[in-house]
C-alpha cells in the first residue's frame, strides 16, 4: 500500500513538472482564459479580451454570436512553462505571445507569458488578439488586412477603472512609412502588398508592416467615405472557410477591380505625408513655443496627447502656455498631470511654485518651491529661495 502511494506521488510530481503550474480559469461571453498567475488575473484578462473584441468589431462587423465556441487565451506566469507548452504543441517556442490557429476552432488559442517589459507585453498580446479575433471568423484573411489591423490596434488597451476598451492610435511605423513614400527606402508595390503570402511578408517585414498599417489607417480614417467603404467591402468579401489565395482573389474581384489604383496611391501618399507621429508633434510644438506661436504650439501638444496621454512633455508645455495666459488654476492642473506622467519633479514643482505665486496663492507657492528645493537644489535652489524670500516679505 505504501509502495503504491509512493509511486502515485512520484507520478503526480512528474506530471506537475510536465504540465507546469495550475491554471486558473475564467469565462466571458466569447472568451475562455486560462492563467497560471492567479484567479484574479484570469478574470481581469477575460474582461479585457471581451472588451477589446467589441472594440475590434466596431470595424469588422462580424456576427459574434455565430462563434462555434469561446476563444481561448492561455497565459503563463513564467517563460519556462510557456516554452514547454509551445514545444509540446508546435515543436518550437517564441519570444513573444503567439496565436496558434487550427482549423478546429476549439483547438486554437492565444498563448503568452508575463514579460518583463509590460508595454511590449501588452502591445504584443493585443496584436495577437486581433489576429485571433479576425481568424475566428475568417480562417485565412489577406495578410494586409490581418497584419494591418493587428498593428493598427496595437496600442489599444483595457481601462479597468472605466471597464471598457480604449482605442489609442499607433504611429510607431509612421516615420518609416514616410521615408518609404519619399523614396528614401525601397517600397513594396501595391499589388505585392495586396497579394502577399506569409513567405513574402516575412522576407520584407520592414516594409510590409508600415505599408499595411498605413493602408488600414488611411482606409479607416480618410475623410473620403469611398475609402472607408472600400475597406468594409473588402472585409465583407471574405469567405470564412476559403484559402488565403481565394480570399485575395475575392477582394480583387469584388472590390479592387473597380478602384483607380493610381488615384488611390496618390491620395494615400498625401494622407501619409500630412500625418504626424507623437515625436513630430511634440518637436513641432516646442518649436512653435520657442518662436512665441503659442496657439499653434498648444494645438500640436493637444494633438500629441490625443495620440499618447502617458508622456509628461505636452502636459508640461500646455501648463506653460496657460500660465502665460494668466490661467493659473488651469495651468496647475496640467502641471500636476505632468508630474503624474513622470515629469522631472524639480522642474515641475518649480513651475507650480511660480504659477501659484503669479496667481497670489502664496501658501501653495511656498510648498511647491520647497519641494523643488528638495528634489533638485542644484537647478532651482537659488531661484526658489529668492521667490520664497519675496513671499515672506
Amino acid at each position: 500500500m505504501q509502495k503504491t502511494l509512493l509511486v502515485c506521488l512520484v507520478l503526480l510530481g512528474a506530471l506537475a513538472g510536465l504540465f507546469g503550474q495550475n491554471m486558473y480559469e475564467a469565462e466571458t461571453e466569447h472568451y475562455r482564459v486560462l492563467s497560471s498567475v492567479s484567479p484574479e488575473h484570469a478574470q481581469e484578462t477575460a474582461m479585457a479580451a471581451e472588451a477589446l473584441a467589441h472594440l475590434y468589431n466596431q470595424y469588422f462587423r462580424f456576427e459574434m454570436d455565430e462563434l462555434p465556441s469561446r476563444m481561448t487565451v492561455r497565459i503563463f506566469a513564467d517563460r519556462s512553462d510557456f516554452d514547454r507548452h509551445l514545444t509540446r504543441i508546435i515543436g518550437e517556442t517564441r519570444n513573444e505571445p503567439v496565436y496558434l490557429h487550427f482549423t478546429d476552432h476549439a483547438r486554437s488559442e492565444l498563448v503568452a507569458y508575463i514579460m518583463d517589459d509590460f508595454e511590449q507585453y501588452r502591445a504584443s498580446l493585443t496584436h495577437q488578439s486581433v489576429i485571433q479575433f479576425f481568424r475566428a471568423f475568417v480562417q485565412n484573411p489577406p495578410l494586409w488586412l490581418r497584419e494591418g489591423f493587428a498593428v493598427y490596434f496595437e496600442n489599444s488597451y483595457y481601462d479597468d477603472e472605466r471597464g471598457e476598451a480604449v482605442f489609442q492610435a499607433n504611429t510607431a511605423w509612421l516615420e518609416t512609412l514616410q521615408h518609404l513614400m519619399s523614396g528614401s527606402l525601397p517600397v513594396m508595390p501595391l499589388s505585392t502588398v495586396l497579394s502577399a503570402d506569409v513567405a513574402t511578408a516575412r522576407s520584407q517585414l520592414d516594409t510590409f508592416y508600415p505599408q499595411t498599417w498605413g493602408m488600414i489607417t488611411f482606409l479607416t480614417e480618410s475623410e473620403n467615405r469611398q475609402h472607408n467603404r472600400m475597406l468594409w467591402d473588402a472585409i465583407a468579401a471574405l469567405e470564412p472557410q476559403a484559402s488565403l489565395a481565394q480570399n485575395v482573389e475575392q477582394v480583387e474581384r469584388r472590390v479592387l477591380r473597380w478602384v483607380n489604383t493610381e488615384d488611390l496611391v496618390d491620395e494615400f501618399i498625401t494622407f501619409v505625408s500630412e500625418m504626424r507621429s507623437f515625436r513630430q508633434l511634440v518637436e513641432q510644438g516646442i518649436e512653435y513655443y520657442g518662436g512665441g506661436e503659442y496657439e499653434a504650439a498648444e494645438e500640436q501638444f493637444r494633438r500629441a496627447i490625443a495620440l499618447r496621454d502617458d508622456n509628461h512633455v505636452p502636459f508640461y508645455y500646455i501648463g506653460l502656455i496657460l500660465y502665460g495666459q494668466g490661467l493659473y488654476e488651469q495651468a496647475e492642473v496640467y502641471y500636476r498631470v505632468a508630474l503624474e506622467r513622470g515629469g522631472p519633479e524639480g522642474l515641475v514643482y518649480f513651475a507650480l511654485g511660480v504659477n501659484a505665486f503669479a496667481g497670489s496663492m502664496f501658501d501653495d507657492a511656498v510648498q511647491f518651491l520647497e519641494r523643488a528645493l528638495e528634489r533638485d537644489p542644484g537647478s532651482y535652489g537659488d531661484r526658489a529661495e529668492q521667490l520664497i524670500a519675496r513671499i515672506g516679505n
